[in-house]
């Protein structure tokens, strides 16, 4: 499970168990380096996190800086301040060539990392959840085809990747209860 939100989550699960990892971290997936020296995270410090570029703070980043090198897009139409990732995918509906492109790029960083993590872990399933993920094909298509180009041809073609049908309000929740069925 990969959520896409402000930041970039993740879990495993194997054979129906949640994977902790000696000390309760194992899975995090946000903080793995996908671009070394790349792009600061604004809370770790850390440069070229996964989540520095695809959460819906990472696209941010990008809109912004792709819209002032791109004075024709309509995301220049927007104060500075409003645009966020929901914006963007305003503006690729319109037809907007620098938001979709945006959407590309996100989805190429987490397609290549997906692809890392599925040749680590050989997993049956990928599921998407968070806000981002209401971008559909826009993050959908280019994270599918950089995951299968990534990957080994062992690999290739194996692994569903699908967006969560949960709705998000009920997420918190949801996962609160199944801690305390567990005890």
């Amino acid at each position: 499970m990969i959520t896409l939100g402000t930041g970039v989550g993740s879990g495993i699960v194997c054979n129906g168990q949640v994977v902790y990892g000696h000390d309760g971290f194992a899975g995090e997936l946000g903080h793995v380096i996908v671009r070394p020296g790349g792009r600061k995270h604004y809370s770790t410090g850390a440069h070229g996190s996964l989540e520095a570029y695809c959460s819906a703070t990472g696209i941010t980043v990008t809109a912004k800086k792709l819209r002032a090198e791109n004075p024709d897009s309509i995301l220049n139409d927007i104060p500075e301040e409003q645009v966020d990732s929901k914006s963007v995918f305003d503006a690729a509906e319109k037809g907007d060539a620098v938001a979709r492109e945006v959407f590309r790029y996100t989805g190429q960083i987490l397609g290549e990392a997906l692809a890392n993590f599925i040749m680590f872990s050989s997993p049956e399933v990928i599921v998407l959840f968070g806000g981002v993920i209401k971008a559909g094909d826009y993050i959908m298509k280019p994270t599918k085809e950089h995951m299968e180009k990534n990957l080994l041809p062992i690999f290739q073609n194996k692994v569903k990747l699908v967006f969560s049908e949960l709705k998000e309000a009920d997420a918190a929740i949801l996962g609160a209860s199944a801690l305390v069925w567990e005890q």
